[in-house]
């Protein structure tokens, strides 16, 4: 967090046209603290919200509702600006293409904490891991986009028009948002210029935790947005069902059905070495040895919480629905990732082409 906010106090930008909103989650590591001693008390664009809720979508609209501007960029807390002129970009693209959402590259390029961390984002970046719907990672194109891949900077009318984000959601209330904007035929438009570093999980179990709760996310979103649903959406699912069913099928069928029964695994069994001895090729064997665990997790993570969404609504689920863009702002009260919003206005002029 104190990296990432020296590089916005770093911005090539003017320091009395953008305000940066610190949204505490709860966080237990004294992060709170820090901010609040290291920078809020010396720097009057710095402010640090609490949120009473842990959900980062409940974060996120605490923070639009005590923002100041026209515009509104999310940052995470553990990302890096590789940019010193983020947000002069940011003006000028939206004053040149009149996007009311911009969506950025976010690849996992800030340092890894451990060799595992290195190894996940290598792998999240190879054809098995990473969706070929996402631009999460393209820094070639500057076009106009899909908002669902990576909107993250919004004019502050695009809230007045369609509310904020959906606080039932925690793992893809950004998608859920995003998906509404498109809806709403809002124009967006990508930069490499906008590119966020994002940093990987550092262990395996944290990942594997981040992947449950992006598939329970993901089904929540199919729930609320039938149409939403893709064939991809689903194939975590599928591939969670198939390494739970072909040990049955070795137990209860005669042997040739259960050889037929264990070729999906076969093949998903040869993806994941195949992905993982590229790996090899290009960074050790250390990437190789790890590499699988990466898949799987990656794979049965997001499966495993479609499952568990699944379940949580059979049993009677919560169904809080975005809320409208209030007038006043509550008073925040005390709060595991820190969110970071800087909230900007556009530049009537800028000495950088866009």
């Amino acid at each position: 967090m104190p990296k990432l906010l020296d590089e916005l106090l770093r911005q090539n930008y003017p320091a009395d046209r953008f305000e940066i909103l610190v949204v505490d989650l709860g966080s237990t590591d004294g992060t709170a603290d820090l901010v609040r001693r290291r920078y809020a008390q010396k720097h009057s664009c710095i402010r640090l919200l609490a949120s009473p809720s842990r959900r980062a979508s409940a974060g996120r609209n605490l923070g639009v509702r005590a923002a100041r501007g026209q515009v509104l960029v999310f940052i995470d807390g553990h990302s890096s600006v590789p940019s010193r002129n983020l947000l002069e970009d940011t003006a000028a693209l939206l004053s040149r293409t009149g996007a009311g959402c911009l969506c950025r590259p976010q690849p996992l390029r800030a340092p890894a904490e451990t060799h595992m961390g290195d190894v996940i984002a290598q792998a999240r970046s190879t054809w098995l891991g990473h969706s070929r719907h996402s631009q999460a990672a393209d820094l070639q194109v500057s076009a106009y986009a899909d908002p669902v891949h990576g909107g993250s900077t919004y004019r502050r009318e695009v809230f007045e028009r369609i509310g904020l984000f959906d606080e039932a959601f925690d793992a893809c209330a950004d998608v859920e948002f995003n998906l509404r904007v498109r809806r709403a035929g809002i124009r967006a438009f990508t930069d490499p210029r906008l590119a966020i570093d994002d940093r990987p999980p550092a262990t395996l179990g944290a990942f594997a935790r981040q992947m449950i709760a992006r598939g329970r996310g993901q089904m929540r979103l199919i729930r609320k947005h039938p149409g939403a649903a893709q064939f991809t959406s689903l194939v975590p699912l599928a591939v969670l069902v198939t390494l739970l069913l072909t040990p049955l099928a070795w137990l209860l069928l005669p042997r040739i059905p259960a050889l037929l029964g264990s070729l999906p695994i076969a093949l998903m069994a040869c993806a994941v070495a195949l992905a993982s001895l590229q790996l090899g090729i290009r960074h050790g064997l250390g990437a190789t040895a790890r590499a699988p665990w990466v898949f799987a997790a990656l794979g049965c993570g997001i499966g495993l919480g479609i499952v568990l969404e699944s379940l949580s609504f059979i049993k009677g689920a919560d169904g809080a629905q975005p809320a409208a863009v209030p007038q006043t702002t509550q008073a925040p009260a005390p709060l595991a990732m820190p969110r970071t919003i800087a909230d900007l206005e556009p530049l009537q002029q800028t000495n950088r082409a866009a």
